[in-house]
């Protein structure tokens, strides 16, 4: 016990001095390195200035106010890259909790950037509860940040990516080299003077640090900040073909390519076009579970692996701007699940694309325009209720109608009794025949239920429904339907 103690005592010291020194060799924005002017007067002539100093306009990265320098050439440590990760990425999605790190006190200088770091995945610790804000940071985790953020894996072969990219491959770290592979595939590995080698484990400079974030952030058809005779190239030939799909409409152009595995595609990407301008390019991560059994969902839950069922662009709300929509298939959630439609909306003041996923469960649509007016609908049934009184085979569904508005998805169903009363009937007329013939009816009788309680006919039904079905479960039936009907929204309490 007494050496427990002692242990614990060490370690609180270490911890201690390490935020000490940390905070005198970085004291943060106001003593240490802070903005200055975008030009710096040691980068003149410097093989990565452009880079440099667009990014200290865009106030990425910093100078010293002391000397106006940029010091090219010093290290970064591990605090110092996260604040560069905060502000090269402000839109960063969180994909996990925040965690405690003994050695980053809440007022340390970079306590938030570090934060973010993390809960972005960009970074993580670097020993169970330790970051060690002020160690060096490696150009390999450097660039394992910045796959890891911005959700990169590699197409093709890693080994085959690395050794026909970098003529020093084999120091690359075992773990990082899928990240890597990806980052090179990217155009991200930015080597000087010799572009084939790597030099993974040496420590990053300011200005190499400044090259990989000008390449991560780059947008196309944009002219180059980094040299490209230092720029990795991956030769053309390595790794597996891609397949690509295409579809346009007025202005717009969408293209999704993968790497085609069977029926199933791996490495799925999007790249949306819009008056000929390249606006959107990025991984598509399929959800692996229902995104209604797991609304706080980790990226570990999405993958780049599924089945493109169809692509097309068309304007679905109706205000002349056309949406994409994507419909995939998750391959790795077990049978008859899970579909979805993502759906990419063009946001006029951010000149950008965003989007959302829609789940369908193990039902698809039809788009129909029931209003004859070009704003469709999405013709679906309510996939939650497959297996919930019976077995797949024998389940039926009632009738579900969304509508797409400005980036959300709305249940309409009740604006359209006719489709509704029309489906309603077609399951009673098989739930009677079912219980004629002495067949299983329950699944078919939930489905009429939830139809009766869109149409306002609840009570009547429920009448009815006492009358007809005559099971020796019948009072277990009822209860646990009603209950059902509750917690899926279509009864209150």
């Amino acid at each position: 016990m007494v050496r427990s103690h002692k242990s614990q005592a060490v370690i609180a010291f270490v911890v201690a001095v390490g935020i000490i020194i940390g905070n005198l060799l970085f004291p943060g924005p106001n003593l240490g390195p802070a903005f200055a002017e975008a030009k710096f007067q040691d980068v003149k002539d410097h093989w990565a200035q452009a880079c440099i100093e667009e990014l200290a306009e865009k106030k990425i990265i910093s100078g010293y106010y002391e000397d106006g320098t940029f010091r090219p050439n010093r290290p970064v440590s591990r605090a110092e890259f996260a604040a560069m990760l905060r502000r090269a990425f402000p839109d960063a999605k969180t994909v996990r909790n925040p965690v405690t790190f003994a050695d980053i006190p809440t007022d340390y200088w970079g306590f938030k950037a570090i934060r973010e770091a993390y809960q972005t995945g960009f970074m993580s610790g670097y020993s169970g509860s330790i970051f060690n804000p002020t160690l060096n940071i490696p150009r390999w985790q450097v660039l394992v940040a910045l796959s890891s953020g911005l959700k990169y894996s590699p197409a093709g072969s890693a080994p085959e990516i690395l050794d026909a990219t970098f003529e020093d491959a084999r120091e690359i770290p075992e773990l990082a080299r899928n990240a890597i592979a990806a980052a090179a595939e990217k155009r991200l590995v930015v080597n000087y003077p010799a572009v084939k080698q790597l030099e993974p484990t040496r420590n990053a400079s300011r200005a190499e640090v400044a090259t990989f974030l000008c390449q991560a952030i780059a947008k196309p058809g944009k002219t180059a900040l980094v040299p490209s005779q230092y720029i990795a190239q991956v030769p053309p030939d390595i790794g597996p073909p891609r397949t690509t799909e295409i579809s346009e409409y007025g202005k717009v152009r969408a293209e999704v390519s993968f790497v085609k595995e069977g029926e199933n595609a791996k490495n799925i990407r999007i790249k949306i076009i819009r008056d000929g301008q390249s606006l959107l390019q990025e991984p598509v991560l399929i959800p692996t579970r229902s995104l209604v059994d797991n609304p706080d969902k980790k990226a570990s839950d999405e993958i780049l692996e599924g089945r493109l069922l169809s692509l097309r662009v068309r304007d679905l709300d109706g205000d002349k701007e056309p949406e994409v929509l994507a419909d995939l298939v998750s391959t790795k959630s077990g049978v008859r699940c899970c579909n979805y439609s993502f759906i990419y909306r063009y946001d006029p003041d951010a000149k950008k694309y965003t989007h959302l996923k829609h789940f369908w469960g193990n039902v698809s649509y039809e788009i129909i325009d029931f209003g004859k007016n070009d704003i469709p609908e999405f013709n679906s049934l309510d996939g939650r209720f497959a297996e919930a009184f019976t077995n797949y085979a024998d389940s039926r569904l009632p009738l579900q109608i969304w509508q797409y508005r400005q980036g959300k998805m709305l249940d309409v169903t009740k604006q359209y009794p006719v489709q509704v009363y029309t489906n309603s009937c077609e399951l009673w007329l098989e739930s009677n025949k079912r219980l004629s013939e002495e067949g299983e009816a329950k699944g078919v009788l939930a489905a009429y239920m939830a139809n009766q309680y869109v149409l306002g006919q609840e009570v009547e039904s429920w009448q009815l429904l006492e009358r007809v079905y005559q099971g020796r479960d019948r009072a277990q039936f009822f209860a646990k339907l009603r209950e059902f009907l509750v917690s899926t929204g279509y009864a209150s309490k």
